[in-house]
């Protein structure tokens, strides 16, 4: 393709809302264009990025046995009313028809598939079976930043598997992680694999493939001594046992006004934070519960969420603490609950001898508490967010650190929650009708470029994996010499006779812009044609991933291409 016919030239202006460098340089470089806050077009650079991806991420599911299909953006809202979901998720888009039919934007296609399966899947002669699609989703956010990090309409490969059981779903997962592991292989670019939370999904066991950056928005703890990787959300350590005294004493009242937060309270008692504690009142569903942290740690409503098996959690509100406790935020505790109020601790407050807690009355706390004497043991369980420095409680030894991560896949197991909302049944074996067992897979495309971009870059440009590429070869002409003109273009006319993808950048333009241009846009190998090469029947070579250029003889160059490309 010739760059002076192409359509989205490079720009100088940096978006002042950019932040994330993928932001930066796509936009810079004429990869896609912001038509509104979380909808971009993708300009021909950016779509032969996104093209070549889709393809890649098809022949590995193909690979897998994994059936390509293609199912509806918009969808009848009545499906999403089937399974709960229709009031819960909160990025839902909907509208109603000009007929009077509700109806919802895609943010993702559980719904609809699963009513693909009860109308087709018929007895277990059709299982196991796994289902892809590459399809464009709307997803209506709040805050869209990032660029392509995070958008409202994005492509997304979402794949679905049906098996008869847990044990077909085991396989069906086993298998659709190795095809993650060999697309990610293929188009170049390193992830972390972290036990993650199947969130609005459902289900249960759920993985996250990221990318480490400075930009992500998820925080993930790595192990420094095994390979040991979660979602801060997820993540399991061991906390340090502080020691404690020998005997109780007696409990005590200790004013505190206007004394709020675990580190202002330590203070002004004279103790260690982790001898405070913070008490916590959670809506969960129906339910009140008073949850019990150790001052130094923090409460993970996802592990919180999982152990009371709620399907909504909130923090309850000023009024209603009021209500429950007779108190105000800051001053509530464990002793004197109501009996109604159900009480979960964590495991970093067993064991724990002579304790300051919340008094339930205003500006007071109460110190020496104990468990059993001063009010019923409650339920301990691990709640907690994990701590950067903590030791990983898989090995025992190394400590946790906690790194920022771009999530560009997902995988869940689902089980049989929406088969169960959505009646998908088979006939087994034996002639009974049973749930199908659902997995779910997806990758958002749109997202995996902008998090390439995140991982090769310079301070130049974008360094594209020759995998995905826009082209594998820029052709740069320098000069206006006839002649050397004249050389260029038969050398792009020879080159595209090879099947070489090659970007022929004409432009009359300096040699600085051209150069400039082609470090930005990152193109694998950049080769300039000049009347100084041609003195010497030769071309500089450049690898866009290197730093020196050489020359190379020209009636060496589509064997040195060649080479190139296959290496």
């Amino acid at each position: 393709m010739r760059y002076s016919k192409f359509f989205g030239k490079t720009q100088k202006e940096t978006p002042k809302e950019a932040v994330a460098v993928s932001h930066k340089y796509l936009q810079r470089g004429g990869f896609v264009h912001q038509l509104a806050a979380g909808l971009y077009e993708f300009l021909p650079l950016g779509f032969n990025v996104l093209t070549k991806i889709d393809k890649i991420i098809k022949e590995e599911l193909a690979k897998k046995g994994v059936q390509h299909l293609l199912m509806p953006l918009v969808h009848p809202a009545s499906l999403w009313k089937e399974t709960g979901r229709y009031d819960k998720v909160d990025v839902l888009l909907k509208f109603t028809s000009a007929r009077g039919t509700d109806c919802v934007l895609a943010p993702t296609h559980e719904e609809t598939v699963t009513d693909l399966a009860r109308k087709y899947i018929r007895t277990y002669k059709d299982l196991p079976v796994t289902l892809n699609q590459n399809q464009w989703k709307y997803r209506d956010e709040i805050r869209a930043t990032g660029g392509l990090l995070r958008t409202r309409e994005f492509l997304m490969q979402d794949a679905y598997s049906f098996d008869r059981d847990k044990a077909g779903l085991d396989i069906s997962f086993d298998k659709m992680v190795a095809a993650y592991h060999a697309i990610f292989d293929r188009i170049g670019i390193d992830v972390v694999v972290v036990k993650a939370d199947s969130g609005t999904m459902g289900g249960s066991d759920s993985q996250e493939f990221g990318v480490i950056s400075d930009v992500g928005e998820d925080k993930i703890m790595i192990c420094d001594s095994c390979d040991y990787k979660a979602n801060i959300e997820k993540a399991e350590s061991k906390f340090e046992a502080q020691e404690q005294d020998k005997e109780m004493k007696p409990m005590a009242k200790v004013a505190g006004e206007g004394i709020i937060g675990v580190e202002a309270l330590a203070a002004h008692l004279g103790v260690p934070v982790h001898s405070t504690t913070m008490t916590l009142l959670f809506q969960a569903d129906k339910d009140v519960v008073a949850v019990m942290m150790r001052g130094d740690y923090h409460v993970s409503e996802t592990k919180l969420r999982n152990y009371l098996g709620c399907k909504n959690l909130n923090l309850v509100s000023p009024d209603m603490v009021k209500k429950v406790t007779g108190t105000e935020v800051g001053y509530v505790g464990p002793v004197n609950l109501p009996a109604n109020v159900r009480v979960v601790a964590d495991l970093s407050c067993k064991d724990r001898i002579n304790f300051e807690a919340g008094a339930n009355e205003l500006h007071s706390h109460n110190v020496n508490v104990n468990f059993d004497r001063d009010f019923p043991t409650p339920e301990f369980a691990d709640i907690r967010e994990a701590n950067e420095g903590d030791t990983c409680a898989a090995c025992g030894k190394g400590k946790l650190a906690v790194k920022n991560s771009i999530e560009m896949g997902h995988v869940f197991k689902l089980g049989t929650c929406y088969s169960e909302w959505m009646k998908a049944n088979y006939v087994d074996n034996d002639g009974k009708s049973k749930p199908l067992v659902m997995g779910c897979y997806g990758i958002g495309i749109t997202r995996l470029i902008a998090g390439i971009v995140e991982s090769s870059h310079d301070d130049k440009g974008i360094i594209w994996p020759k995998a995905v590429a826009p082209f594998t070869v820029e052709l740069v002409v320098l000069g206006k010499d006839e002649s050397v003109v004249k050389r260029a273009d038969a050398l792009y006319e020879e080159l595209l006779e090879e099947g070489v993808e090659v970007l022929y950048d004409d432009r009359d333009d300096s040699a600085g812009v051209k150069l400039n241009d082609a470090d930005l846009i990152g193109i694998p190998l950049r080769i300039v044609i000049s009347s100084r090469t041609l003195e010497k029947e030769s071309v500089e070579w450049k690898a866009r991933s290197e730093k020196d250029a050489k020359i190379v003889e020209l009636k060496d160059l589509k064997k040195e291409i060649a080479k190139f490309l296959a290496a």
